[in-house]
C-alpha cells in the first residue's frame, strides 16, 4: 500500500495514512479473545497500528518518530526520496 502512495500529494498521503491507522486501531481493539489465534491475530492487529501510525508521524510530523523501526525508517525515506524526485 506505502509504496503505491508515492505519487500522490502530502494532504492525500496523511488523509489515507490517517485512515489506515484508525482502520487497524479499530481492528486491534474489536473482538474476542478467547483462542490463541484471536490474540496473535490482535496482536498483529496492534503491531500493525503502531507501525501505520510511526509512518504517519513521519510524513505528518516531518521527523523520525521513537521507537520507528530501521526498516519503517528506510522504508520512508525511500518513498520522499522517489516522491521529491
Amino acid at each position: 500500500m506505502l509504496r503505491s502512495l508515492v505519487d500522490v500529494d502530502r494532504d492525500m498521503l496523511i488523509s489515507v495514512l490517517s485512515m489506515e491507522v484508525q482502520t487497524a486501531t479499530k481492528i486491534a481493539m474489536s473482538g474476542h479473545q478467547r483462542t490463541a489465534w484471536q490474540r496473535a491475530k490482535r496482536q498483529g492487529a496492534i503491531e500493525r497500528a503502531a507501525r501505520l501510525a510511526h509512518i504517519l508521524a513521519y510524513f505528518r510530523d516531518g521527523g523520525i518518530p521513537a521507537g520507528m523501526s530501521e526498516d519503517d525508517r528506510e522504508l520512508c525515506i525511500a518513498i520522499a526520496e522517489r516522491r521529491s524526485s
